[in-house]
């Protein structure tokens, strides 16, 4: 059976989420509109047409962006010498920031082609900031940005901004605590107090504009919902957030487009449909982690409800309605990496058996286990070789599959560490690591070419054992006198092909390695190379 019940099951009582709800806080008078829904209703109370909102929202936001970075954040996005940031200097109380402060007065939203009458009305209504910055650390690398946002009930969430070589992107979340319970990560280990509304979730990615604004960056890129929170247990704020972030007429040169949002989801199946029928170019991310029903079970609680073939179908879905789009790979498959859990090789197989019909349109992403979190002392990550093994494994089968460059680990601002974690640790016990471990993308740079040549082949023969084994059974051969081998494969016509990237693969390493065997003959006998 792929993948091993040691140390997965139930997490210990101490914890086990307490299930507590949210409950709202509005300051009288006080509102936050950086929805299209909430504009809209704002115009309502102010007695403007509701017309208004996008052109509003396009005014409002542009400044928003280009001033609240410089207001309330001072020297954000560079860390001090010696080490990562730790909470960041305000330069202004969030509280205190009038829309005066942004450039916004009355005769710029009458020229935007709101009522006077109305524009004095909102301005006095709507609060600039409605979730409040109180923190931030900045990883030693200074590649990495976690937020700490305070909505407007008392109750906090973080947002991720990390930079990468020619783009940026926000992680953002979606609820306070998350309810689906996986084993593996953090912020399942949290209280759950509710759900955020699509205003703070608009006003994440605003923050994270702002920020990269005021220090001279190019605005964020890309958006991710892979924050706190099930995003797709909160679908009523999550679409109207994703219909905002992604309309131009809304956020004007700040708005996203579709291509570069990315929703992710432990599989909530409903709601993976819908999205594919109501944002059929919005990028979808699959929360997967086993291979298998029993052992997913084991460390996604919420697995239970959803037999894994409701979910590829649902998978399958989205992968169909971006079938005619342009652009890269939308549809996505994440996979924690769990020592000893889910890393050997019958799950990678499996995997891939899954994965194989899907190649064309399904993109996996390996996540190694991130340490430092509250679920540490059940979990561990697996290490370098064995996660090459099981890429590579996976890839030999035809799957583009890539390990994610995990960002900001020594700030607990990496998948699956988002718990409210500060440098002496949290409301919860969670503790944040000390420094970030190497890369796994940096570790296999490393690696000479001739020895990734030579794993090369051992990871190719290996699924072609399987491919053959699996010919064989379907040719009605004796499945008694082929290996062993603890995955069904989807035909002759793969087998046939595994078999010829194998005959490459072997090829190209003879090469090398007689090219590396001449270099050393010809040193040996002094001739020049």
């Amino acid at each position: 059976r792929p993948g091993s019940a040691k140390r997965v099951g139930l997490l210990p009582q101490w914890l086990e989420p307490k299930r507590v709800r949210r409950t709202p806080a509005e300051l009288p008078g006080q509102q936050i509109l950086w929805d299209i829904a909430a504009a809209a209703d704002v115009l309502d109370a102010c007695g403007a047409k509701r017309s208004h909102a996008r052109p509003l929202l396009r005014v409002l936001s542009a400044k928003f962006v280009e001033g609240a970075g410089r207001l309330i954040w001072e020297g954000l996005g560079t860390p001090p010498t010696g080490g990562c940031g730790d909470e960041g200097k305000l330069s202004k109380a969030p509280e205190t920031v009038r829309w005066q402060d942004l450039g916004v007065v009355e005769d710029l939203l009458s020229a935007s082609g709101l009522p006077q009458r109305s524009s004095a009305a909102l301005l006095a209504a709507v609060s600039p900031v409605g979730i409040r910055p109180v923190g931030q650390r900045v990883s030693a690398d200074g590649s990495t940005t976690k937020l700490i946002l305070e909505l407007r009930d008392g109750h906090r969430v973080e947002t991720v901004i990390m930079r990468h070589e020619g783009r940026t992107t926000v992680c953002v979340s979606s609820q306070v605590g998350c309810q689906m319970g996986c084993t593996f990560c953090a912020t399942g280990t949290m209280p759950i107090v509710g759900d955020l509304d699509a205003a703070e979730i608009v006003e994440q990615v605003l923050h994270a504009h702002a920020i990269e604004v005021a220090a001279g960056r190019p605005p964020v890129r890309n958006a991710v919902f892979m924050g706190m929170g099930e995003p797709l247990n909160n679908w009523r704020a999550v679409s109207s957030a994703l219909q905002t972030l992604t309309d131009n007429a809304c956020l004007g040169k700040y708005s996203l487009p579709p291509s570069r949002v990315t929703v992710s989801t432990v599989g909530v199946v409903p709601r993976m449909l819908q999205l594919a029928e109501e944002f059929p170019a919005v990028n979808l991310a699959l929360s997967l982690h086993a291979p298998t029903q029993e052992l997913r079970e084991q460390i996604v609680p919420s697995a239970k409800q959803t037999p894994l073939s409701d979910l590829l179908s649902a998978l399958d879905a989205h992968a169909a309605s971006r079938r005619h789009s342009p652009g890269a790979t939308a549809t996505m498959v994440e996979y924690v990496l769990l020592a000893g859990v889910n890393d050997c090789e019958a799950c990678a197989l499996e995997l891939a058996r899954l994965m194989a019909p899907r190649a064309e349109e399904v993109m996996v992403n390996l996540i190694p286990f991130n340490p430092g979190s509250s679920t540490e002392a059940i979990f561990s990550a697996p290490s370098h070789p064995v996660v090459e093994r099981f890429q590579q494994l996976v890839a030999a089968c035809g799957v583009t599959v890539r390990v994610r460059r995990e960002m900001g680990q020594d700030i607990a601002g990496a998948c699956g560490q988002l718990a409210l974690a500060s440098k002496e640790g949290s409301a919860n016990g969670v503790a944040a690591p000390a420094a970030d471990v190497e890369d796994f993308v940096a570790w296999r740079r490393r690696q000479p070419k001739e020895d990734k040549a030579a794993r090369n082949v051992e990871y190719a023969a290996t699924v072609a054992a399987a491919a053959t084994a699996s010919a064989g059974k379907a040719d009605g051969g004796n499945s008694s006198q082929v290996p062993s081998v603890p995955v069904a494969w989807v035909g002759a016509p793969e087998a046939r092909r595994v078999l010829a990237l194998t005959a490459g693969v072997a090829l190209l390493s003879a090469v090398l390695v007689a090219n590396r065997a001449r270099q050393r003959w010809r040193g040996a006998l002094g001739v020049p190379s």
